[in-house]
């Protein structure tokens, strides 16, 4: 508890959402309008080759699309180019070391960075290519395309500039992905279950 406050504290919160800089709700839009019409636009061209797209899938690629518009607000756009240079290859940069506001600053990164990848590691975890497959299978899928989106965030904010290239940001972010998978599966198992126990009364 005494943890939660301190991370949780106004200070230290401020600080780390700061990270963040301004977000734009137009570009946000813009992106997000974007991005769907690409999207819908390739599950046109699928339907003409006789090549379907079940409506689950659109709706998660619709909501896939938006979440994405909203981590590159987060991560690269609302970020002046140039505003962060560095390479950080410790992965517990700061969280070794004394009880401190710098501290307590890294762990609310860590927290931060998580969270940004719970619902991106849920929505994925929607798509058939994923939920059909076995539960390990899914959780690998959702762990390396956590990975790889992390990655390449983390090499964008290197080449731009409008963040630090940082192996505790890829670790962590991957780790946020296999949560929202972990929720993804938790909900998906005891809605079978009571799916199953009314099927049985």
């Amino acid at each position: 508890m005494q943890m939660l406050k301190k991370v949780f504290s106004p200070t230290i919160m401020e600080r780390a959402l700061e990270q963040f800089g301004s977000v734009s709700i137009e570009k946000f839009l813009l992106y997000s309008l974007v991005g769907v019409l690409i999207f819908l636009l390739v599950v046109i061209v699928r339907r003409i080759l006789g090549k379907a797209t079940s409506i689950t899938d659109i709706m998660s690629g619709i909501v896939c699309i938006i979440y994405l518009s909203i981590m590159l607000q987060l991560t690269l756009v609302c970020r002046e180019s140039g505003s962060r240079i560095g390479i950080d290859l410790d992965l517990f940069h700061g969280l070794r070391g004394p009880d401190n506001d710098f501290h307590w600053l890294m762990v609310a990164y860590v927290i931060l960075n998580c969270l940004l990848f719970i619902p991106y590691g849920f929505t994925l975890s929607l798509f058939s290519f994923v939920n059909e497959r076995k539960s390990i299978t899914q959780m690998v899928l959702v762990l390396l395309i956590s990975f790889a989106s992390s990655m390449i965030i983390e090499i964008a904010q290197l080449i731009t500039q409008r963040g630090y290239y940082e192996l505790q940001d890829l670790l962590f972010n991957t780790l946020g992905g296999v949560i929202g998978w972990g929720i993804f599966y938790i909900i998906y198992r005891v809605g079978t279950f009571i799916y199953r126990r009314r099927e049985e009364k």
